[in-house]
């Protein structure tokens, strides 16, 4: 192995004491190989961990959900982004009711992201109420520029 040397604040030693403390790592050396292999596994294609133990680490320390956050693979529904656009854009126009309709026929009731759509369109229901911007398809007047000098 190569020795390097490299400095952090003293913050960030702090918090990474905080976790060999807790038992999460044994040493800080097998924290800072373990974040050098977990950051280049996941930046470059061709590339190998070899920290002893990698995956045991990586299961204990950064759980499923979080290595998925933002993935659909356990839903059946639309991606969600896409779910999001299509609702905004409807939002837009004041066509709440069939953004709503979308919520419903695209997920079931509780679901993550229905919860997370109903949410958003309900901050568009209440900028449209309290008259925070144009209705659509009207654009905003642009100020007049005087064409005088003075």
């Amino acid at each position: 192995m190569v020795k390097s040397t490299v400095r952090f604040p003293e913050s960030v030693v702090e918090e990474i004491e905080s976790l060999v403390d807790e038992g999460q790592f044994e040493s800080k050396s097998e924290f800072y190989r373990f974040s050098a292999d977990y950051v280049l596994s996941r930046t470059l294609d061709e590339y190998n961990p070899e920290t002893i133990d990698y995956e045991a680490i990586e299961s204990e320390v950064i759980p499923d959900a979080d290595r998925t956050l933002g993935a659909d693979e356990e839903t059946d529904g639309p991606p969600f982004f896409e779910s999001v656009a299509f609702v905004r854009k409807l939002a837009l126009r004041e066509k709440f009711s069939d953004a709503e309709d979308f919520i419903d026929h695209q997920y079931v009731p509780g679901d993550r992201h229905a919860v997370l759509l109903e949410e958003i369109l309900r901050l568009y229901r209440e900028d449209a109420a309290s008259g925070d911007r144009a209705p659509a398809g009207d654009p905003e007047p642009e100020p007049e520029q005087s064409t005088r000098t003075r």
